[in-house]
């Protein structure tokens, strides 16, 4: 047998299982035809809650450390 033999036996056998298997997607919609919405949690954008969320930090950071001072935790050398 030669090698275009060979390659068209090859060609035949693949044409033939991809005909068979492929499944049909005509009612998926595309990811394009959707339509995406700018995300906001609790009316912020993603800026404004991270400035949020450094000054929350900060607060209950001091407010800790004045407890642990009032209850003398921890005391000033």
């Amino acid at each position: 047998m030669t090698s275009r033999g060979v390659d068209d036996n090859l060609d035949d056998i693949r044409s033939n299982l991809v005909e068979d298997e492929l499944p049909m997607f005509d009612d998926v919609p595309s990811p394009a035809a959707q339509r995406v919405e700018p995300k906001r949690i609790f009316g912020l954008t993603a800026g404004e809650r991270m400035i949020l969320s450094i000054i929350f930090f900060i607060a209950v950071s001091v407010l800790s450390v004045a407890l642990l001072f009032i209850t003398n935790t921890i005391v000033i050398p």
